[in-house]
């Protein structure tokens, strides 16, 4: 499943090129509304991040508009197609596959939109994703879903209760989590998707 869903975003790259839509995205201000909800988890000006799905590190980019340009940014991506393009935004990042990802401490890892599309065992893999994150991070791991509170779901995406999801990451990950489900990812929607805070230490501290 992993095989076909890497051929799906080739094809999207392909065919739109460095867009929003080579992500999955139905546009540049969806994808930045998505990561300005990621981007709540804390300031990371100068600080360590992982973009765990980066495609053509549009995240570096919204990062650097809003004045909290990382000291260092790794993408991730299971599509290697992407990173001749994000390195071009991003000459002093680093680019890998999943597997390398031990490879370095992070303060923060960012993930958006990584768990939409259907595979087996889709919850299995969004809560080990995250707790391998967490692990990695020194700060915090901030990742959206999509949400169950709406009234049309598409057959091809991954919809996921968000009380049970906060309530994974509480009792089997950090005890200092918390979650937004107040925006909208797209201008004139419902709040369709959410944004869970993973941290290493009480926010008195972050």
């Amino acid at each position: 499943m992993s095989e076909e869903i890497k051929k799906h975003y080739l094809k999207l790259l392909l065919e739109h090129g460095d867009a929003a839509e080579s992500a999955q995205y139905s546009s540049r201000d969806s994808q930045f509304r998505r990561f300005a909800a990621l981007a709540r988890i804390g300031n990371m000006r100068d600080k360590r991040i992982l973009d765990y799905g980066c495609g053509t590190a549009c995240l570096h980019e919204f990062l650097r508009q809003i004045n909290q340009e990382p000291s260092s940014y790794h993408g991730v991506d299971i599509v290697e197609d992407f990173f001749p393009i994000a390195s071009q935004k991003v000459p002093d990042g680093f680019f890998s596959l999943p597997d390398q990802i031990s490879t370095g401490n992070y303060d923060y890892a960012l993930v958006s939109g990584v768990f939409n599309n259907i595979r087996p065992n889709n919850r299995i893999f969004w809560q080990e994703v995250v707790a391998t994150l967490f692990s990695k991070c020194e700060v915090g791991v901030a990742f959206n879903l999509m949400s169950t509170y709406v009234d049309y779901q598409n057959s091809s995406l991954f919809y996921e209760d968000p009380c049970l999801a906060f309530d994974f990451v509480k009792r089997n990950i950090t005890p200092y989590v918390s979650m937004n489900h107040d925006y909208l990812a797209k201008a004139g929607s419902i709040p369709f998707e959410y944004t869970i805070f993973a941290y290493q230490k009480p926010a008195l501290f972050n």
